[in-house]
């Protein structure tokens, strides 16, 4: 975290630097090149942010949470890009879920980033599935406590071209991406964030036939 900072303190200088630069300079070509420092500049400073994220303990807020609600947010936001590869969602909720002990702005970053990733997985005019049930076959069980935690199970289902084992394998490696403009911090940042709620993310994909995401929460927090 120290290297971090030290890295971001003096990436503020440089952009204030450029951007002075800019509003001196008359030349539009001059100018786009400090655009350019700019936004290079912002990238790596996001990059960092996202570092940090990922090496320091969260501090949840945690309420109670309707999973649903969550969802429903994230997949309205997302709705546009889906239509425009004419796919389309299919809810299977379980309305009988009862509400989770969770912090509900560090889930939706966790949704967001997996939502994404399936409309990106999907073929043109593909379905992807959002699951909600209560899990029957996976519970933790706390040193704390004697009695298992129960779990619900959100799943997000795509019909993409899904991933070779070495690909799977790889998917929780920090900064290991696929993508040519991602950092390879989306899937390590949103399993931190569940397993500090005391859940877990599993993943299972096969060449040619999709990727099944699935989320175990548990109901209350120990």
């Amino acid at each position: 975290l120290g290297m971090a900072h030290e890295i971001r303190n003096p990436l503020g200088g440089i952009r204030g630097s450029a951007q002075l630069l800019r509003q001196e300079i008359t030349s539009s070509s001059h100018q786009e090149y400090l655009d350019v420092v700019i936004s290079e500049v912002d990238r790596i400073d996001r990059l960092v942010k996202s570092m940090m994220d990922l090496a320091r303990p969260l501090d949840l807020k945690i309420e109670p949470t309707n999973i649903h609600k969550v969802l429903e947010e994230i997949l309205m936001l997302e709705k546009d890009t889906l239509t425009r590869k004419k796919g389309r969602f299919e809810q299977i909720y379980d309305p009988s879920l009862p509400p989770i002990e969770a912090d509900e702005d560090q889930l939706k970053q966790v949704f967001l980033n997996l939502i994404k990733n399936a409309i990106e997985a999907s073929r043109k005019g593909g379905k992807i599935q959002i699951v909600t049930r209560v899990s029957s076959g996976y519970a933790i069980k706390a040193a704390s406590s004697p009695i298992p935690q129960q779990n619900i199970v959100v799943e997000i289902i795509d019909s993409g071209n899904g991933m070779d084992e070495p690909t799977q394998k790889k998917l929780f490696t920090p900064f290991h991406t696929t993508k040519s403009k991602g950092s390879g911090l989306g899937l390590p940042i949103s399993l931190k964030i569940v397993e500090d709620h005391h859940g877990k993310i599993k993943i299972t994909s096969e060449k040619g036939l999709g990727t099944t995401v699935q989320v175990f929460l548990p109901i209350r927090q120990r």
